[in-house]
């Protein structure tokens, strides 16, 4: 009896193993599975970035490859396929949300090589010649095109559950510090993190596009009445930012959005633009030199513009209330967010002051007095939604109140711009970014409960 008992529990620890064994071998097959499908998906982004870069490269100073790939339904089949052959350049990055990154690049070579072959195999009209695609090399300062792709596993495969243990991750960790890292898993599914990232990309590159649109072509003009004046430059604006560099990605800790710094040097975008308009402008043609003057003076000159995106509702984990209250007014954050505010400051010099010294002295704190005056105005007269401007948030709240002020002596006074004029008042400038204050809403939106209209 006592055998058989012993036998009894032997085969029962032996069932249990192989239970434990057939979970185990399950768990890991679905993880394989899971980075399988993360990696197919970060191939296709991959292969979509790298069809965008290429479509937006010039061919001669008025035509890009999208012109020349729209011209025959072959050559844009012959297109996808080639970039369909496209291979990742060294391993992939597995994160630990279960998202994946490639890199893929190619050379101008290889593309105006390709671009010929094209060219003499299946083109048949007479718009671009064999020669053309060898201007590529001047049309174009970038020799080696490189993109990011970035893919999760399918929704219906995704975990949904509780933070994991990153002990037990074979994966990667993710691009963000631990506190981030941590909300950021809690909260929102790797699909939902990729989709944000893009997001945050698509807004910078809208306000660097904007930024550009308001550059000063002279004093009476703008690259927005180019823009205005022909809806197939408004249709290239992306293409003419197709050098934008991105400076890096930032996640916030205690919130689900993300931040993606972009930036493109003002000359290139405006270079492009011109070659643009020489072929296709039909406006006045001074405003073309007028471009062609900007272009030298701005040489160096950069614009960086920093972009937001939120995770769609869909993909957030335990996120409601004030949270989501959060990402609904940063995803329609104000053009202002990025900008500085500057207010100029008056005051006259007190004749009737003996000492001339201490004289000038107090006009000048009076006239950044003026200025601070001035640049709270302004600041008051913000929009932060169609309906509500920051003076209507601010006076909501005794606490918002107390830190309005404590932000607005925040400014500082540029040295550079203390002027006496020769009327005999003094002239100062202040100036205050406008980025911290755009934190302080949203801080109270969800810390207060307060719903913006």
């Amino acid at each position: 009896m006592r055998t058989l008992c012993k036998g009894m529990v032997c085969v029962g620890i032996l069932a249990i193993v192989a239970c434990v064994a057939r979970a185990d071998a399950l768990s890991e097959q679905k993880k394989a599975q899971n980075k399988l499908l993360a990696l197919r998906a970060a191939r296709v982004d991959g292969m979509r970035k790298l069809a965008e870069r290429i479509r937006g490269l010039f061919i001669t100073s008025d035509t890009t490859v999208k012109d020349f790939v729209t011209e025959s339904d072959t050559i844009e089949t012959a297109m996808r396929a080639w970039l369909s052959g496209m291979r990742e350049v060294g391993k992939p990055k597995y994160f630990e949300d279960g998202t994946c990154e490639v890199t893929m690049e190619v050379t101008l070579v290889d593309v105006i090589v390709t671009l010929k072959q094209m060219h003499n195999r299946y083109y048949k009209g007479g718009k671009f010649k064999a020669n053309d695609f060898e201007q590529m090399t001047v049309t174009n300062k970038e020799k080696i095109i490189q993109v990011t792709g970035q893919g999760a596993m399918r929704d219906d495969l995704e975990d949904k559950g509780e933070l994991m243990d990153a002990t037990k991750v074979e994966a990667g960790r993710l691009p963000m510090n631990d506190r981030a890292r941590a909300y950021w898993m809690a909260h929102c599914t790797g699909r939902g993190r990729l989709m944000a990232e893009r997001a945050a990309r698509v807004d910078a590159m809208r306000r660097l596009a904007e930024r550009i649109k308001g550059v000063v072509v002279s004093s009476n003009t703008t690259v927005r009445d180019f823009v205005a004046e022909s809806d197939d430059i408004n249709v290239n604006m992306e293409t003419f930012l197709r050098g934008a560099r991105e400076l890096g990605v930032r996640y916030h800790e205690d919130e689900l959005i993300v931040e993606v710094e972009m930036q493109v040097k003002l000359a290139t975008v405006l270079m492009d633009f011109k070659s643009w308009t020489d072929a296709h402008y039909k406006g006045d043609r001074v405003k073309i030199q007028q471009l062609e003057e900007l272009i030298i003076k701005t040489k160096e000159d950069l614009i960086k513009e920093t972009g937001m995106g939120i995770p769609p509702e869909k993909y957030l984990k335990g996120v409601e209330g004030g949270a989501l209250t959060v990402l609904a007014v940063a995803q329609q954050a104000p053009p202002w967010m990025n900008q500085k505010l500057r207010a100029t400051g008056n005051a006259a010099i007190d004749t009737e002051n003996a000492n001339a010294a201490q004289a000038k002295l107090m006009a000048f704190r009076g006239a950044e007095l003026d200025a601070r005056r001035k640049l709270a105005e302004q600041i008051n007269g913000l929009m932060i939604t169609s309906n509500t401007s920051v003076n209507d948030f601010v006076t909501q709240n005794d606490e918002i109140r107390t830190a309005m002020l404590a932000f607005q002596q925040g400014a500082q006074v540029i040295d550079s711009s203390k002027k006496m004029l020769e009327d005999g008042t003094v002239q100062i400038d202040v100036e205050i970014e406008l980025r911290p204050l755009w934190n302080m809403v949203m801080h109270y939106t969800r810390s207060l409960n307060i719903t913006l209209k």
